[in-house]
Formats: structure tokens, C-alpha cells, sequence
């Protein structure tokens, strides 16, 4: 009976699984249809990021007076600041640099990805995990060798198209976790 219950949960998941894979595919579209407007506003969001992180790390420069040099801290705090505004207000400079960390991110994401896929077995979406696995490595490749563009264009389009492949996978793990609790319940 525990067996059952499982396989049943597994059927509800693989539903929330596939919604939120379509919800990655409409953001991927959406990326790949205007990324310089979606390298643009990753660019700002990190920057959005910096800026809180970096006023948090001032104020924990005042908060924590014993650990460490109070001005060191709040260096750090500020500096921070200073790049998510930067960031903010020059997001194309911002974008370059992003270009860069996507690139490493691409490569580790699609190789611990590619480790994850080879250990599951393939009734519950390995082939899919490591199908986007591929191609995060192959994005990461083409970021490196700054094709189809560099900067913002870059990171709109890679980034839709990995949001789209990675929607895929996940519509296609909801959609083999559906059939393993399905077929659970006809047994």
C-alpha cells in the first residue's frame, strides 16, 4: 500500500512538474524573442540584487561590531552597493561581465547535471535531464566562443533557450512521472 500511495504522489507531482516546466518555456520564448531587453533586465535584476545585498552588508557591519573591523565590513557593504548601481545604470557593462559567469555557470549546470541524469533511471526522465544537460554544455560552448553575439544579446538568448529546453525537460519528467503514478493505478 505504501508502494501505491507513492506512485500516486509521484502522478500529482509530475502535474506541478509540467506547470512549472511551461511556465520556464513561456519565459524562455519570451527571452528569445527580445534578449536585448532580456539580457538588459538580467543585468538590472543582478544589479537590483547587489544593491540590497550590499546595504545588508553595511547594516551587519554595524550589527556585529565584535567580528572583525567595523570599517572593513562596511567597506565590503559598500562596495557592493556601488556595483549593483553601477549595474543598475549601465546594464550593456554589466552584461559583459554576466556574459562571462554565464558561461562557467552553463558548463558546472550541464555537467552536474549531466552526473544527476546518468544516476536515475531513465522511467523517471534521466534521458530528459541528460538530453538538457547537453545542451547547457553546448550553450555554454557557444557563450564562450561569443556566438550568436556577446553581451546582453548573448545572455537574452542563451538564457531564453536554456529557460526553454529546461522547460521542455521538466514537461517531459511531469509527463513520465504522470504515466509511472497512471499506470500504478490500473495495476
Amino acid at each position: 500500500m505504501q508502494e501505491q500511495d507513492m506512485l500516486q504522489s509521484l502522478k500529482g507531482a509530475g502535474k506541478n512538474v509540467q506547470l512549472t516546466g511551461a511556465g520556464l518555456i513561456v519565459l524562455g520564448v519570451l527571452s528569445i524573442w527580445s534578449p536585448d531587453v532580456g539580457g538588459m533586465a538580467i543585468s538590472v535584476l543582478v544589479g537590483l540584487v547587489l544593491l540590497f545585498g550590499g546595504v545588508l552588508r553595511t547594516m551587519f557591519a554595524w550589527l556585529s561590531p565584535g567580528w572583525g573591523s567595523l570599517f572593513a565590513k562596511a567597506l565590503v557593504g559598500i562596495i557592493t552597493i556601488l556595483a549593483g548601481v553601477y549595474m543598475i545604470f549601465n546594464p550593456s557593462v554589466g552584461s559583459k561581465a554576466l556574459a562571462v559567469v554565464l558561461t562557467f555557470y552553463l558548463f558546472v549546470d550541464g555537467i552536474t547535471t549531466l552526473v544527476f541524469a546518468i544516476r536515475m533511471p531513465p522511467v523517471a526522465g534521466g534521458a530528459w535531464m541528460m538530453f538538457g544537460a547537453v545542451v547547457s554544455i553546448l550553450a555554454g560552448v557557444l557563450m564562450y566562443m561569443q556566438w550568436p553575439a556577446s553581451g546582453e544579446l548573448a545572455i537574452g538568448i542563451l538564457i531564453g533557450v536554456k529557460l526553454l529546453i529546461d522547460g521542455v525537460v521538466l514537461v517531459g519528467i511531469g509527463q513520465a512521472a504522470r504515466s509511472v503514478g497512471a499506470s500504478s493505478t490500473e495495476q
